[in-house]
């Protein structure tokens, strides 16, 4: 985990408390981030299919 904090403090500009909170959420919610990524109409905007692939993957069919 802590690779995935430094790479938040690096990338994304967190200080690593915070990127340390976003790491216990995403933890938190696991199980829920691919419902909610497939609901949030992200997948519509990759080109070539890769969407829909990616979409019924991640459980997006419950819009």
């Amino acid at each position: 985990m802590q690779e995935f904090i430094d790479q938040l403090v690096a990338k994304v500009g967190l200080d690593k408390e915070t990127a340390a909170k976003v790491v216990a959420f995403v933890q938190e919610h696991a199980a829920d981030i691919p419902k909610w990524i497939g609901q949030s109409g992200f997948a519509d905007k990759l080109p070539g299919g890769i969407g829909d692939a990616l979409s019924g993957l991640m459980g997006g069919d419950d819009k």
